[in-house]
């Protein structure tokens, strides 16, 4: 028996509901099949939601598949970095972006992620409430701006935080629509992307330059690391790479976490008793005698809140893939062009995998109480090659800085606010969220 099973709404009905509501429509179809074939365009197109089809597509078989639509879109935006190049380039670009993520790298980066967010709990006393969305975004950036150029941002940072924001709901705007204009076709969105990229690029060079003419001052930032990477061939990293990779991590490295916390302080403020084993944790220990990976080390239940936050609200909610020759998937047979959706979003409230699974319930993720779950039920950094390679500053980040807003303040949710998903690039909170601040 096929298991792939052919769904026969017409195409246009499909199209409409996917551009109406996107999550709903992948939460419609987890329970019609492990991968279900779908009529929405010319190519065949396909929803897997079956774990082992994932780890076939992201693992197994990922020398067959390629980003497609994703990286067209991307493109455009951060040019060849590591989130759009593919095969023997992207292996080529990992392996020197890769130190960057190394744990004494991180231990450095922790004490930027300790520092920021200590400024943040300064600014936020005596307020009564507060916009939690827009304080974790600039709050994330702040720290990704540090990590990467130790320039102190402050008279450009909402000139930065516009520009970052403009830019990801143009790209995510891009990539939902059925059909792709070129950047230069003269359309308002087109005006608004371009001028944002132009922002960033701008400052992204300039600082390069700056870089280059002060190495000592740049030395343990990402840029100066890069500047400092020699190849085999004696060749350097040039300076439009340096871009394409600093405008990734702008635009992917601090809007992910943002969109996290946001999430995981209003789940907390819906679970009374979540919240009070997370106050429990982080009031037993010294934030300010212990190292930041030390602290880190020991919150394991603010880890499993985090865990359990990435399984409701991963961050990067669909990956697609693109099949670049016929390939055999666990005995069924696509054709080149296939086109592969896979929604961690859906797979991740799949029933039979996780029970009363839209219930926040960090205690799934303690030691040893999800051993049987199968690879790839839960993914929320995607797998394979292709797999975040700045998963561990993020969830380090993520955790940091939970544990030092939650050992000041509290969030209690404000009566007709409500938290909307919204699935742009990453999954956010429509229109923000707007929280009541309760002093500790």
């Amino acid at each position: 028996m096929s298991r792939v099973k052919d769904i026969t709404t017409p195409r246009l009905q499909n199209f409409v509901q996917f551009q109406k509501d996107p999550l709903a429509f992948f939460l419609n179809m987890i329970d019609k099949g492990e991968v279900v074939s779908l009529r929405t365009g010319f190519k065949p197109s396909y929803i897997v939601n079956s774990p082992d089809f994932v780890k076939e597509i992201l693992v197994t078989k990922d020398s067959y598949f390629r980003k497609g639509r994703t990286t067209k879109v991307l493109r455009r935006t951060i040019g060849d970095g590591l989130l759009t190049t593919e095969k023997e380039e992207h292996r080529r670009q990992k392996n020197y972006y890769q130190p960057i993520f190394y744990k004494e790298r991180l231990n450095h980066y922790a004490m930027t992620m300790v520092e920021e967010t200590k400024k943040l709990v300064e600014t936020l006393q005596h307020r009564k409430n507060c916009n939690l969305s827009d304080e974790m975004m600039q709050l994330t950036l702040v720290i990704i701006s540090k990590v990467m150029f130790a320039t102190d941002l402050e008279k450009s940072k909402e000139m930065l935080a516009e520009a970052v924001s403009e830019t990801i709901e143009q790209t995510a705007h891009t990539l939902l629509s059925p059909v792709i204009l070129p950047l230069n076709v003269p359309t308002k969105r087109h005006k608004i992307h371009k001028q944002a990229i132009s922002k960033l690029e701008n400052m992204i060079y300039e600082i390069i330059k700056q870089a280059k003419e002060n190495p000592e001052n740049y030395q343990k930032t990402m840029v100066g690391m890069m500047l400092d990477t020699t190849f085999a061939t004696g060749e350097r990293i040039s300076d439009e790479e340096i871009r394409n990779q600093m405008m990734t991590m702008l635009l992917a490295g601090h809007e992910t976490s943002a969109n996290l916390l946001t999430w995981i302080f209003y789940a907390l403020s819906q679970n009374p008793e979540v919240e009070r084993k997370f106050h429990e944790e982080i009031d037993a220990i010294s934030l300010l005698e212990e190292s930041p990976f030390e602290v880190y080390s020991k919150l394991a239940y603010t880890q499993q809140m985090m865990k359990e936050a990435l399984r409701l609200f991963p961050p990067a909610w669909l990956i697609y893939r693109e099949a670049d020759k016929d390939v055999e998937l666990l005995g069924e047979t696509f054709k080149e062009g296939s086109t592969f959706m896979i929604c961690s979003y859906a797979i991740h409230r799949n029933h039979e995998m996780f029970p009363h699974p839209e219930e926040f319930q960090p205690d799934r993720f303690a030691s040893g109480s999800n051993e049987t779950l199968p690879p790839f039920a839960y993914f929320p950094f995607g797998g394979g090659s292709r797999s975040c390679i700045g998963y561990k500053f993020a969830v380090m980040e993520t955790v940091l800085i939970l544990a030092i807003i939650g050992r000041k303040y509290k969030f209690q949710h404000i009566e007709g606010e409500q938290a909307i998903p919204d699935p742009l690039v990453s999954l956010r909170i429509k229109g923000g969220l707007k929280m009541e601040i309760i002093e500790r």
